[in-house]
C-alpha cells in the first residue's frame, strides 16, 4: 500500500483536533534533539526564593496558578540571567517541547505561558522573536493501516530547516510540568543549523528547609537572691531579661519537624547595684508542628508547634546547662510568640560587696517563660 502522508493544521478542524488527541495518547511519538554540550557546564537550576505569603498561597492553589505564581516571580528570567546568553544568539523562536505525560493543561494555558517567556526575551532588548507556526503545527503518518502523530520538528535537521525557513539563528525550547506537586520550567537555546545548546536554565520553588533567622526577646521569672548578713530580709530580683538570634530550618526528614541554634544573652534590669547577672547562652532547638491537631493543614510554616531547647549557658562566668519547652503560635507570616518553662539548676555566683548582705548570691529553679519574636 502506497505510503499517504496529510498534514493539516489542527486548529483548523475541531473533529480532527479530538482525533489527534485520542491518537496521540495511544501511540507516543518520539522527537529527537541535540544532546547537551559537555563544554556549557549543564543545566543550571535557580530556585526562586518566594516569600513565605507566596508558599503560603501556593500550597492552596492549583497547578495552574502555581506556575503563574512562578513566572511573576521577581527572579524569573531576570535581566541578569539574559545577559548571561551569548550575544551571537539575536533572532529567536520557541519551540515547547509537547511530551505526551506533561499533557495536564489545556492548550490556553501552554500559550500564557509561552507568551509570558516571550515578553521577559523581548523586555530585554537585544533579542527579535519570531513566531513559528511549524512548531505547533502536528503532522499525522498513516502507514500501513497505522497512524503515528508527530510533531513538526521531529529531528534536527527539520530544526535547521525550519529555523533557516524563518530566518531565525536559534530555538528556545522549552517544557513545563509538575514534580512532587511543584512547578518545574525547563528552558534551553539551541543553534538553529546545528542544535547545539548554548544557554539552559531550569526554574522551581526553593525549598522550605531553607534558612531562616529569628530575633526575639523572653522574659523569664526565675529569681536570683542574696542572702542577708543582718536584721534585713534576704534580697531577689525577678524576672530576667532575654534576648537572642537563632537560626530555623524545616528538616529533610519531615516537613513538620523544624532545628535551629541560637546565641541568647540574658540579665536583670532592675536592682543591678544589690544583684548583678549577665549571663550567655549557645542552645539547639526542636521544634514539632502540630497544625493538624488545629486542623489547620498545607502551610509553608508551624502555625502551631510545640518546642524543646537545651544549650550551655554562662551565668557570670559560671557553667550551667539551661533548657526549655513550651508552645509556638505564629502570628501571621513573620511574628511569632511562645509560652512555655525555663529551668537553670541552682547557681551560686559571686557578687560585689554590699553591707548587709552576702558576697554571693543564688539563681536557679523553674519558672516560666514568655517569648515574643520576628522571623526574616
Amino acid at each position: 500500500m502506497q505510503n499517504q502522508f496529510i498534514q493539516w493544521n489542527v486548529k483548523s478542524s475541531k473533529w480532527l483536533s479530538i482525533l489527534l488527541l485520542t491518537v496521540s495518547f495511544l501511540f507516543g511519538h518520539v522527537v529527537v534533539y541535540a544532546e547537551d554540550d559537555p563544554a556549557v557546564g549543564g543545566t543550571k537550576v535557580q530556585r526562586l526564593k518566594l516569600t513565605d505569603r507566596e508558599k503560603e498561597q501556593l500550597d492552596k492553589l492549583d497547578a495552574q496558578e502555581q506556575f503563574m505564581t512562578l513566572l511573576n516571580a521577581p527572579e524569573f528570567l531576570s535581566i541578569e540571567t539574559l545577559n548571561e546568553i551569548s550575544f551571537d544568539t539575536r533572532k529567536l523562536a520557541f519551540y515547547r517541547f509537547n511530551d505526551r505525560q506533561y499533557r495536564k493543561f489545556p492548550r490556553i494555558f501552554y500559550d500564557f505561558i509561552e507568551q509570558r517567556l516571550m515578553d521577559k526575551f523581548l523586555k530585554a532588548r537585544r533579542f527579535s522573536v519570531h513566531e513559528c507556526f511549524e512548531c505547533k503545527t502536528t503532522r499525522i503518518l498513516l502507514k500501513e493501516k497505522q497512524f503515528s502523530v508527530l510533531r513538526q520538528l521531529d529531528s534536527n535537521q527539520a530544526l535547521a530547516d525550519v529555523g533557516e525557513k524563518i530566518g531565525v539563528d536559534s530555538f528556545v525550547i522549552w517544557e513545563g510540568y509538575m514534580y512532587k506537586g511543584e512547578p518545574v520550567l525547563n528552558l534551553r537555546i539551541v543553534t538553529a543549523p546545528d542544535g547545539q545548546v548554548i544557554w539552559s536554565q531550569q526554574y522551581q520553588a526553593e525549598p522550605d528547609y531553607e534558612y531562616e533567622w529569628e530575633f526575639y526577646s523572653s522574659m523569664w521569672g526565675l529569681s536570683a537572691t542574696r542572702a542577708s548578713t543582718g536584721a534585713a530580709a534576704d534580697f531577689s530580683i525577678s524576672p530576667l531579661t532575654n534576648i537572642g538570634f537563632r537560626t530555623l530550618s524545616r528538616s529533610t526528614i519531615t516537613d513538620r519537624l523544624y532545628y535551629g541554634y541560637g546565641l541568647e544573652a540574658f540579665f536583670n534590669t532592675i536592682d543591678r547595684d544589690k544583684i548583678g547577672i549577665i549571663g550567655l547562652s549557645l542552645n539547639a532547638k526542636i521544634a514539632l508542628e502540630i497544625d493538624a491537631v488545629f486542623g489547620m493543614k498545607k502551610k509553608s510554616y508551624g502555625n502551631w508547634l510545640i518546642y524543646v531547647s537545651v544549650g550551655q549557658a554562662l551565668v557570670n562566668a559560671k557553667p550551667v546547662i539551661l533548657s526549655k519547652g513550651g508552645f509556638e503560635m505564629r502570628l501571621n507570616r513573620r511574628s511569632f510568640v511562645s509560652i512555655g518553662g525555663v529551668y537553670l539548676p541552682d547557681t551560686q555566683f559571686s557578687e560585689d560587696a554590699l553591707s548587709g548582705y552576702a558576697s554571693s548570691a543564688t539563681l536557679g529553679g523553674f519558672s516560666y517563660d514568655v517569648t515574643i519574636g520576628f522571623r526574616f
